[in-house]
């Protein structure tokens, strides 16, 4: 049950239309616009949502994530000289 998005040529409104099927968008005509019920409405390419607290930037998270995973993969001194350590015994 797809939700198509279009765009009214006449009065530049972008307005949601939920199909019950995907054929039934396909075969229809364009919905009339809920604003000023022109027929000369087209069907737009629809963006998709990313979900997340908001005021979120997510390049900021993308690249917080990125440098935890490189401390992550870091083994610090210590450890690797407790290693070196446990091999000889």
């Amino acid at each position: 049950m797809p939700i198509y998005e279009f765009i009214c040529e006449d009065c530049g409104n972008r307005f949601s239309k939920f199909f019950r099927a995907v054929s039934s968008a396909e075969e229809g005509e364009c919905p009339s616009c809920p604003e000023c019920a022109s027929l000369q409405t087209h069907r737009a390419l629809s963006s998709f949502a990313i979900h997340g607290p908001a005021g979120m930037d997510v390049r900021q998270v993308a690249a917080e994530n990125a440098q935890a995973q490189r401390e992550a993969s870091v083994t610090s001194k210590d450890q690797i000289n407790k290693w070196r350590g446990a091999k000889k015994n």
